[in-house]
């Protein structure tokens, strides 16, 4: 189009939408482009059919990105990211100039062809850098936030850039004087494109062209064009050459001999003379060039007797139009005769206006030498000396890489034989006459290394190119050339060079552009061009000698999240056994393979996702010099997005339970029971629920109270309740949790404590978020989100994830596939009594058992089969051991992986992921029909006790008796179903998501509905709420772009704004709504703000009734329960003596802050208020009252702890206490055993002389029977010994009971209990390691 955006024209289609950056040849009418693919294309314009060439195809070697047009002197650059490349306009003569390696990538390049300069983007860090065109002199002259696209106003020597925040900047060619404006009417601020003409500057979006003018302020751009069919990549301005002289003009061709360095040979040569030349505007062409020499070049030069150079300065383009006087050089003087002359400079070219001259004298044009005409030769191949006297045999010419024999390192145990070493021969069929002398040259990238001259054929082993040659200058991956020339006899006229094909040296993948969709995989071949060299030529050593090439990702952008909904954020990892692939001595003709996987992100992307594959090496032997540092392009990889296939998709079971499947199935399910809620046989992972009575008199009702998630051998169960049953509800004090776990990556666990939600991650990928109610003390509401490797393999209750969202299989039966009635398909999911190897909530389920005993490391069936998957993202330095690189960077079982993405604080139980340790802690009987367990803040805390019943199954859960659930207490259903809506519509108005989130409302209406029906009253109403705001904040957080995008005043992402609307009943207006959770202000408190902290916190209790034994605790803190609505609890406490069953207070109250531990336990210290005070008579027991705050002032009900020596004295929760009739105090019986433990140190202290003889004697035994015992990795077992050498209890293969512990919600930190753990001795094998050649040359 015209710069005014009108005559639109669409000059070609192919191969367009793969466009990076276009470059122009001002005189040439070329338009190149190079593309993601890698090739450049040009295109001659305008032309008859604008046909497209491309000059360059991206296979193997170099490739394209940033590209440039060097106009004046012909020449095309473009950036691999590593190199600066140089080529000739039509693609050939490939040169690399700069090596960028250590210092960043290149990306967009400009050229300043008339200062010789090239600038070019750094995008490690967004900074421009700037070089001369032969790719010295580099300096990185400008660094800001990011900078985006840039251009050159060569007239002013200004470079004008767009970096971050939409700034368009300008700064000199040196990075000085800098000028800045805000562009605040661009849109896509991350995709603009800049180009100059001589008065604007012209920006483009994805969608927009605009217009400034250099000298405003650019607050009132005109645009240029819109429009919606095209992506608007790159824009360049192509300005007049010049002016009509430019366009109009005759031509001087074929006149090298014009050159100022050529001397003519009158006995041969032809005088060329232009005395009659008629008077005009020429242009000429040379090899040399088209300037003019600015000093006398000497007669008999320039193809003339009497030679004319410029006496003067040759103009810039700037200059317009410019008179010079020339003169014509005589044996006389320098200057014996003037000409006046016009020179005009056309941005690439010189124009000039010339006259006749006097007889035998030529105006010069170039310098350099005169190639010698076809048909002759010399020893240069220029003038003097050209002559046609050598052989003219033609022969094929090629390079071939081959192992040279070299001298002999001896080897133990081995007969001597040569080394081998990888060199290059010029291989070519010797010419009819053997008595030829030949030249050999050699070339790396199109610069000559080395030439060996006048060698006969015998002697062509001196002629080889090795890696002393080039190895201080050059890279493998590099462009091998051999040249060769005869002659008829040592030193004679030689003929003309017989070049070889490049040979690509190095290792080279099959493409540079691959495309894998996430959690599916590509395969990268490679192939060697090179063989790889040994220590020795013999068979068994060359088996042992290879070279490992390290495969890792260069990081492009260093601000990129690296952790997003607890899936951490990759693009790709690679199936292996470690990071890279191997050439061996005997195999590197084979083909070598790497398979990458789409890393699945757990987002729906944007845009597609693209990361880019490097391969080094970390060290080499002496013999492999030539692959230091070796110098492969990198290997862009596109993932295609497939978690978006998910999208609203998520299976929720929301209170007394109303179930929605994966695909949009909804309906209600109240039994009792054990029932299977998700199950993917590939971990294996499975989710179950335990059903069971929500009590307040709802009879036929059903809640969750109780969630068992297992990841292949790691479970996680957290539990509400006592009991199980139709009819009645028995709750838990305070939930508790149990978790066993013998691998890091089986189970992430985050606990959200203001939405009172845990969120379990999988190692798929899988979340599984599980809501508590506050009001009921269940579990209101389950929700399952289902990766992208659940589909067509997840089962249960959550029904099954097709392909499309397909609903028609979603009620399919545990045994008989598809079934129609709701009912019949999720009773078949009920786990029996009989079904033991799958119930999860027993003490110990089966399949930990069975694990253990499979992972034992003398059994056969331990060995480890599973997929070892590595992430690469890290380079392997040089002294880095690379055993235990391998080890850190291969340790995932799945394409994806969890991380901790929580930015919670204050929360015992924020995220973290399981440790391998198995709770040995025995049960502690009490003297009422609880049971006490310990939880996880200090294993040695005797103090931290919550109680719990063992789980117990009522015999009415076997009753098939169906009731009938009516309405009552004045509901009917309209008016159940008016007031369900109004609230939930009211709490969360669909204006807020329904551009993003599809929600199914009416699901959730009915399901308050069927809740009323139940209850008769509201009480799920709140819980279905949150279930319907989890609903809704698990799909957004999966929306990339709406991480991306800001709202129109831009103060917060899109996602930041849906968040802080669904938080209930807007905060109270008593706080803000941060990610959907309330923040209170001061004096409010509670889910909703909607508490005043002077209210205390009600329903508080203590552990065993208050009773604390000495001989079983410290009895220095206790916890207490309570509904606690704040994280800032505060107490006040009191000591009393029980004497006489009279308290004596001696202390007054003292106030302190609570340890909050979860919304229904918190922790006192009960020391702070002890003190001592003389007593009338004897004290039987002692204790504190205790009363708590929101705020430290308003305290509410007092709860009292009793400390006693049960050994001396009984006593209950009334504050009674009776004297036994025998006392065996603890601290009797501690001063009794002074005495008897002197003799036992005695004791103790003999044994040990012996003890040490032993271990001597053992030692002794050890050594000698070292070298037989160690070929077999054994070891003293502890117990579940995972991979990674993580010990767990040894007890549990014994005694079944000592497998798990069950914990308060507040801590799950796992933890050594009692006898603790065995230690592993482990003696590794013994034998070399296959790299034990290489590491030793």
């Amino acid at each position: 189009m015209d710069v005014n955006g009108t005559n639109f024209e669409v000059i070609t289609q192919n191969d367009m939408y793969n466009i990076r950056n276009v470059a122009y040849h001002e005189t040439k009418n070329y338009i190149y482009w190079s593309s993601w693919s890698g090739n450049i294309t040009r295109l001659n314009y305008p032309s008859v059919e604008n046909d497209t060439e491309v000059i360059f195809h991206q296979k193997a070697g170099w490739y394209s990105s940033g590209i440039a047009v060097d106009s004046i002197n012909d020449y095309l650059y473009w950036s691999n990211y590593s190199d600066l490349v140089r080529s000739n306009l039509d693609g050939s003569d490939i040169t690399p100039i700069l090596n960028f390696i250590t210092n960043g990538s290149i990306g967009t390049l400009e050229v300043d062809s008339e200062k010789g300069l090239i600038f070019f983007i750094n995008n490690d860090d967004g900074s421009i850098v700037r070089c001369t065109i032969d790719g010295s002199d580099v300096r990185s002259i400008f660094s800001s936030e990011w900078i985006y696209d840039f251009s050159l106003d060569k007239k002013d020597e200004r470079i004008y850039f767009i970096s971050g925040y939409s700034l368009l900047e300008s700064t000199t060619y040196n990075g000085n004087d800098l000028k800045m404006n805000s562009l605040d009417f661009i849109i896509w601020d991350f995709e603009i494109s800049i180009d100059l003409s001589d008065d604007y500057i012209f920006l483009a979006d994805y969608y927009y062209m605009y217009q400034l003018t250099k000298t405003g302020n650019y607050s009132d751009p005109i645009m240029r064009f819109t429009g919606f069919e095209y992506y608007t990549l790159d824009i360049k301005v192509y300005g007049d050459a010049g002016s009509s002289y430019c366009k109009e003009y005759s031509e001087i061709n074929d006149e090298d001999k014009r050159s100022k360095d050529y001397l003519i040979d009158l006995a041969s040569d032809h005088v060329i003379s232009d005395e009659y030349l008629d008077a005009g505007w020429y242009r000429p062409f040379s090899a040399n060039g088209d300037k003019m020499p600015t000093s006398p070049p000497g007669k008999m030069h320039c193809g003339t007797i009497h030679p004319i150079w410029l006496n003067g300065t040759l103009p810039t383009y700037d200059d317009g139009n410019v008179s010079r006087e020339a003169c014509v050089q005589t044996e006389n003087d320098i200057c014996e005769e003037s000409i006046d002359i016009e020179i005009r400079n056309c941005r690439g070219f010189l124009i000039y206006f010339l006259q006749e001259t006097p007889a035998n004298s030529s105006f010069c044009f170039g310098s350099g030498p005169v190639v010698c005409p076809v048909g002759t030769s010399s020893e240069t191949g220029f003038y003097p000396g050209c002559s046609s006297s050598y052989p003219t045999t033609h022969v094929s010419v090629a390079v071939q890489a081959e192992l040279l024999e070299g001298s002999s390192i001896k080897i133990q145990g081995f007969d001597p034989t040569p080394s081998l070493l990888p060199i290059f021969r010029c291989k070519f069929d010797e010419g009819s006459n053997e008595t030829y002398i030949y030249d050999i040259f050699w070339y790396i990238n199109g610069f000559k290394i080395t030439s060996y001259t006048n060698i006969p054929m015998k002697d062509m082993n001196t002629t080889l190119l090795k890696h002393k040659d080039w190895i201080d200058s050059y890279k493998m991956n590099m462009e091998v050339q051999c040249a060769i020339r005869m002659r008829y006899l040592a030193y004679s006229v030689p003929g003309p060079l017989q070049y070889s094909a490049h040979f690509k040296a190095g290792i080279f993948p099959e493409s540079y552009d691959y495309t894998v969709i996430e959690g599916e995989s590509i395969t990268i071949s490679f192939k060697s061009t090179v063989p790889v060299g040994c220590i020795s030529s013999h068979k068994n050593l060359m088996a042992h000698c290879d070279q490992s090439f390290y495969v890792f990702q260069p990081k492009k952008n260093q601000n990129v999240e690296s952790c997003s909904n607890n899936i951490a954020i990759k693009d790709i990892i690679f199936k292996a056994q470690f990071c890279g692939i191997k050439f061996g001595a005997t195999d590197w003709q084979d083909e070598k393979k790497l398979e990458v996987y789409g890393f699945s992100d757990g987002l729906y992307n944007s845009g597609d996702r693209s990361t880019y594959i490097r391969l080094s090496t970390s060290a080499v032997s002496a013999f492999n010099e030539i692959w230091q540092n070796v110098q492969i392009p990198d290997i862009k990889v596109t993932v295609l997005d497939k978690d978006a296939s998910m999208t609203n998709r998520l299976c929720q079971s929301v209170n007394d339970p109303h179930i929605t499947t994966f695909d949009g199935k909804y309906y209600h399910f109240m039994d009792i029971g054990e029932f299977v809620i998700y199950r993917n046989d590939k971990g294996p992972y499975w989710v179950h629920a335990l059903l069971t009575n929500c009590g307040f008199g709802w009879q036929g009702s059903a809640c969750h109270c109780a969630m068992a998630i297992r990841s292949r051998s790691s479970l996680f169960v957290i539990r509400t309740c006592k009991s199980i049953s139709r009819t009645k509800k028995e709750l838990l004090t305070t939930p508790i949790t149990k978790l066993i776990s013998c691998d890091d990556n089986d189970l992430l666990i985050d606990f959200n404590q203001a939405r009172n939600e845990y969120k379990v991650t999988l190692p798929i990928g899988t979340e599984i978020k599980i809501s508590i109610s506050r009001w009921s003390g269940f579990i209101g509401t389950v929700t399952v989100k289902p990766s992208i490797y659940d589909i067509n393999e997840a089962k249960g209750l959550c029904g099954f994830p097709s392909v499309t969202k397909d609903p028609s299989d979603d009620y399919t039966h545990r045994h008989n596939g598809p079934v129609s009635s709701d009912q019949e398909f999720a009773k078949s999911w009920r786990i029996t009594s009989a079904m033991t190897n799958e119930q999860l909530f027993v003490d110990e389920p089966n399949f930990i058992k069975d694990d253990l005993i499979l992972n034992l490391p003398n059994n056969p069936a331990s060995i480890n089969n599973s997929t070892t998957f590595c992430t690469c993202e890290d380079q392997a330095g040089s002294t880095e051991p690379l055993d235990d690189f391998n080890i850190i960077q291969c340790n995932l079982t799945e394409s994806t992986e969890f991380c901790s993405s929580s930015q919670q604080s204050g929360n015992q139980i924020n995220s973290y992921s399981t440790s391998c340790t198995i709770s040995k802690r025995k049960r502690r009987s009490l003297d009422h029909s609880s049971v006490v367990r310990r939880s996880t803040t200090d294993a040695d805390d005797s103090d931290d006790v919550t109680e719990s019943q063992p789980l117990v199954f009522d015999e009415d859960i076997n009753s098939t008796d169906v009731i009938s659930q009516t309405f009552r207490n004045g509901w009917t259903a309209d008016i159940a179903y008016q007031t369900c809506q109004e609230a939930l519509t009211s709490a969360i108005p669909s204006d807020v998501y329904s551009d993003f989130v599809e929600v199914d409302v009416e699901n959730f209406i009915q399901s308050c509905v069927s809740d009323i029906e139940v209850t008769g009253d509201k009480s799920f109403l709140s819980d279905t709420i949150n279930a319907m705001a989890t609903n809704i904040i698990t799909e957004i957080s999966r929306n990339e772009s709406l991480f991306i995008m800001n709202t129109t005043d831009g103060s917060q992402t899109i996602l930041e704004q849906i968040t802080s609307k669904l938080c209930i009943n807007n905060c109270s207006n008593n706080g803000i709504c941060v990610s959907g959770q309330c923040e209170c202000s001061n004096g409010y408190i509670g889910d909703d703000c909607s508490k005043d902290t002077s209210t205390p916190p009600v329903n508080i209790s203590l552990p065993a009734e208050g009773l604390c034994t000495t001989t079983t605790r410290s009895c220095k803190k206790t916890n207490i329960y309570g509904d606690f609505l704040s994280m800032e609890v505060w107490y006040k406490i009191r000591y009393f003596k029980v004497v006489d069953n009279s308290k004596l207070y001696s202390s007054n109250w003292e106030i302190n802050k609570a340890q909050y531990r979860n919304m229904f336990m918190v922790t006192v210290d009960l020391d702070v208020s002890r003190k001592t005070r003389s007593a009338s008579g004897p004290t039987m027991a002692e204790g504190y009252e205790i009363t708590l705050s929101n705020d430290g002032t308003n305290f509410g009900e007092e709860v009292t702890i009793l400390i006693y020596d049960e050994g001396c004295f009984s006593c209950n929760k009334s504050m009674t206490c009776v004297s036994l009739e025998v006392c065996e105090s603890s601290m009797e019986s501690q001063e009794n055993n002074k005495d008897s433990n002197k003799t036992i140190i005695a004791l103790a202290s003999s044994f040990g002389v012996i003890g040490v003889i032993v271990c001597l004697l053992a030692l002794l035994f050890y050594l000698k029977h070292k070298n037989s015992d160690e070929k077999t990795k054994v070891g003293v077992y502890s117990g579940c010994q995972h991979e990674s050498g993580k010990n767990v209890d040894n007890g549990m293969l014994s005694n079944r009971t000592k497998t798990f512990r069950e914990n308060t919600i507040s801590d799950l930190d796992v933890y050594i209990e009692d006898g603790g753990e065995a230690s592993v001795g482990n003696f590794e094998k013994q034998l070399p390691p296959q790299t034990h050649f290489k590491n030793n040359l």
